[in-house]
């Protein structure tokens, strides 16, 4: 009698370290976002006599110019993978901030931000979206969810740090200090230890076992490395079915809100008359809570049909604008930090999501570049407009009330963004 051949045990998913990479990206990437930028604000616009107009003009037209680097990298990325790009993004943002403790005149610092805020809003989102996507299909909402968290935990740290630096040696250490931050944490494993896909490493996508040769019960085919099934869709047929634009629609008109917000949260805060340390601790305390809403969506899409879990986050988001224009006091303004921080930090990982499952991931990063592309404009467009309604209403209540109309039509566009039928 034959001894059956006995089963190996799987060995670890290299595509766990591809995560522990993509989330310390995250956390670098937070350094150029606006919780962050907003330490520098002040300490560098009164040492160099700036407005505070001028400051943020260059972070719109380098979010504008990402949109143009999307576009270009998406289809590089499908076929080269996000090694070198995110490499690169990485050393120049890095660069970016040690410069600013050099620069002295505008033209620099327009010329030094306009090139970070392009490799983040364009390089970093793009080529970070397509890694994990590619690395698993079963367990891509647990991966990218944990990829995910890398980000808002950077909001609540980084802010804390620069803050520190700045107190203790100026602003100009404190840019040093996030630059170096950067290259240790981002640049250093991003080049090191990437990988486009698990094909080209001899795995599977999420650890999968190679079929056997000698397995009788297999099919015929010439590959024996058999994953999981998933569809495969070009930009250009992807550009062709009307669920495409209902995503774009949606993600678009939740980045209007999000990012509207996101700038005006502390002035909104101060001006119902609570003080400035609360409104900081309320965007500390959501950029905290958005790590659990970032786990809790790849957990719920790995149950429930996507559409149907953000068109519930969608309506959340729309909830949490109402909250906010109640919040006057410490608690409730704290309450909505915390709803606020759990539902918005779902709804990033679920956009993602949304295009590697409908879509798949050979030509993700195509479309990834178009979708950043469309959905730039609406982050660019978000606090300018929401400034622009508060400069005619002399206050923040119109354009709040106009949000929760908004996420309710975001809502709408993802309920109707049915899956593509395979072929």
């Amino acid at each position: 009698m034959s001894t059956p051949p006995r089963q190996r045990k799987p060995r670890f998913f290299y595509g766990w370290v591809v995560v522990a990479v993509v989330a310390a990206g995250g956390f670098s990437a937070s350094t150029e976002s606006f919780p962050v930028l907003g330490v520098f604000l002040k300490p560098i616009t009164d040492d160099l006599n700036w407005s505070r107009a001028a400051f943020i003009a260059p972070l719109s037209i380098g979010g504008l110019l990402g949109g143009v680097l999307a576009l270009l990298l998406g289809p590089l990325v499908d076929r080269y993978g996000s090694r070198w790009a995110l490499s690169i993004a990485f050393g120049l943002l890095g660069l970016s901030f040690i410069l600013m403790s050099l620069m002295g005149s505008l033209w620099q610092y327009y010329a030094i931000q306009i090139v970070a805020r392009s490799m983040n809003t364009g390089v970093l989102a793009v080529a970070t979206a397509v890694i994990i996507p590619n690395w698993f299909i079963v367990k891509r909402g647990k991966a990218l969810s944990l990829g995910a968290m890398g980000f808002p935990l950077g909001a609540a740290v980084m802010p804390l740090y620069v803050q520190g630096l700045t107190s203790l040696w100026g602003w100009r250490a404190a840019t040093v200090g996030a630059g170096l931050l950067i290259w240790v944490i981002s640049l250093i494993p991003s080049s090191l230890l990437l990988r486009r896909r698990p094909e080209d490493v001899g795995l599977l996508p999420d650890g999968a076992q190679p079929v056997q040769e000698d397995d009788p019960t297999a099919p015929p085919t010439n590959d024996m490395r058999r994953g999981p099934e998933e569809p495969t869709v070009r930009l250009g047929s992807a550009m062709r079915l009307p669920t495409f634009y209902f995503i774009q629609a949606a993600g678009s008109l939740w980045w209007f809100g999000r990012t509207g917000v996101g700038l005006h949260a502390i002035p909104y805060f101060t001006d119902q008359g609570l003080s400035a340390q609360v409104a900081v601790a309320a965007l500390v305390v959501h950029s905290l809570f958005a790590i659990p809403g970032a786990f809790m969506a790849g957990y719920l899409r790995d149950r429930f049909s996507i559409r149907w879990v953000m068109a519930g986050d969608y309506a959340l988001n729309a909830v949490a604008f109402v909250l906010v224009l109640f919040a006057d006091t410490t608690l409730l303004v704290m309450i909505w930090a915390i709803f606020y921080g759990t539902v918005q930090g779902a709804a990033n990982p679920l956009q993602r999501l949304i295009f590697a499952d409908y879509f798949g991931r050979r030509h993700l990063g195509s479309i990834e570049g178009v979708s950043r592309a469309i959905q730039n404009i609406a982050q660019a467009a978000g606090p300018l407009v929401a400034a622009a309604v508060y400069d005619a209403t002399n206050s923040y209540q119109v354009i709040f009330t106009i949000f929760i109309g908004i996420n309710l039509a975001a809502m709408l566009c993802i309920a109707m963004a049915r899956p593509p039928q395979r072929a």
